[in-house]
């Protein structure tokens, strides 16, 4: 019998399980890349995604906010959540809720947030200043945390200073997300207290039952686990208790990627944490490229390109926000001069969150195609010279760098 090859392709091509393995492979590769030219993975993956839309190699489900396949759109969804999970792991609140972490990351937020504001505003922006300002908020701790480590400033005041108001950064940026979600129509002072009341209590609540019941449980079903052979049982109890806080949190009107965070940071302090950690990486290697790939894939260059003036602009503003935001309560709390540069400009770099919290805008239609993909610009700019700028001034500062 004879074989139709040229259906046959035209019929794989358009198979989901395809699109995933293309996918996965390329993105894969891509990585390799560009790590080899000392940039984060995260790049690589999103710059292919764009790449893939620009040419239409991925097919479209039709909606205007979704790139992807509904399948691959879910498996997305199912990346930012085990990101976000794995983000919480790492937020052990015990070390990180010091003074000048706090101090820094309250200045981390509120001046990027206002200047991303007021900047979308003389563009008029109008409706969108809120949630444009948001994208601002959080920091990508993994960029300047694998710069530091490449040149062995980890454990040094800069470092904790750096990683420790990142963290609170990423915390006020999942409340800054709340807000922002609910109310991109206009400033409703009771609608915002509301807000910021249910997100709050959320943090607090979730936080303290995961950390003071759940872990236990958790726990304990890993130990019955062990003696019936059964060695993932804690771990799967403890992603099914990360979905369930995403469910909760999108009932509450937050954010599912919110709960998946506050589920992390709930178990960040278990005797189980590096094991939970080391099963997360696995999904992450997974789901977690998908999830960024995706978020390319929806970038519209060409809206991008017709805004390109906005976005430089914007890319500024968020530079300048956290160099001033955090490197002056960094001075004002005992560091040097040029380590309190180096706290800001080490949070300059804007990517996971940040990117996840424009996706979230963009797949409930907070905002369009054209903000999108001037966020995404954003993004890519602060995570592509910060490296090197933060090598400057830690030279610059005294410490033994390696430019």
């Amino acid at each position: 019998m004879a074989i139709d090859l040229s259906g046959f392709l035209d019929q794989l091509l358009e198979e989901v399980w395809f699109e995933l393995t293309f996918l996965l492979v390329i993105a894969l590769f891509a990585s390799f890349i560009f790590t080899r030219f000392g940039q984060p993975k995260v790049i690589a993956y999103i710059v292919i995604g764009v790449v893939l839309g620009y040419f239409g190699i991925i097919r479209t489900s039709g909606s205007e906010a979704a790139g992807f396949p509904e399948t691959l759109e879910f498996l997305a969804q199912l990346g930012a959540i085990i990101l976000l999970f794995m983000i919480g792991l790492e937020c052990d609140l015990k070390e990180i809720y010091t003074r000048r972490s706090i101090s820094i990351a309250i200045g981390g937020v509120l001046v990027p947030w206002g200047g991303g504001f007021l900047i979308a505003h003389l563009f008029d922006y109008g409706a969108d200043a809120v949630f444009i300002g948001a994208t601002l908020v959080a920091t990508s701790v993994a960029v300047t945390a694998s710069v530091l480590n490449e040149i062995g400033l980890v454990g040094t005041q800069v470092t904790y200073a750096i990683v420790g108001a990142a963290v609170v950064d990423d915390i006020l940026g999942m409340v800054v997300l709340a807000i922002s979600g609910r109310t991109t129509g206009g400033i409703d002072i009771p609608e915002i207290s509301y807000i910021i009341l249910v997100a709050a209590l959320f943090v607090v609540v979730g936080g303290w039952l995961g950390s003071h019941f759940l872990v236990k449980l958790v726990f304990n079903i890993q130990v019955s686990g062990y003696r019936r052979r059964m060695p993932m049982s804690g771990f799967v109890l403890a992603l099914a208790i990360a979905f369930l806080y995403a469910n909760v949190a999108e009932i509450l009107g937050i954010s599912a990627i919110v709960g998946a965070f506050v589920a992390g940071t709930a178990f960040s302090g278990s005797v189980l944490r590096d094991g939970f950690r080391k099963g997360t990486q696995y999904l992450e290697a997974l789901f977690v490229p998908i999830f960024f790939v995706s978020l390319g894939v929806v970038v519209d260059v060409r809206a991008m390109w017709d805004t390109i003036w906005f976005g430089i602009v914007l890319t500024l503003v968020a530079v300048a926000t956290k160099i001033v935001g955090c490197g002056i309560p960094a001075w004002f709390t005992g560091m040097s001069k040029m380590d309190s540069l180096a706290v800001g400009m080490g949070m300059v770099p804007r990517l996971e969150i940040a990117l996840v919290i424009a996706y979230y805008g963009l797949s409930q239609e907070i905002i369009g195609p054209d903000i999108y993909s001037v966020v995404v610009f954003m993004g890519l700019m602060t995570a592509v010279f910060t490296p090197s700028v933060l090598k400057w001034i830690l030279k610059l500062g005294g410490h033994k760098v390696d430019l």
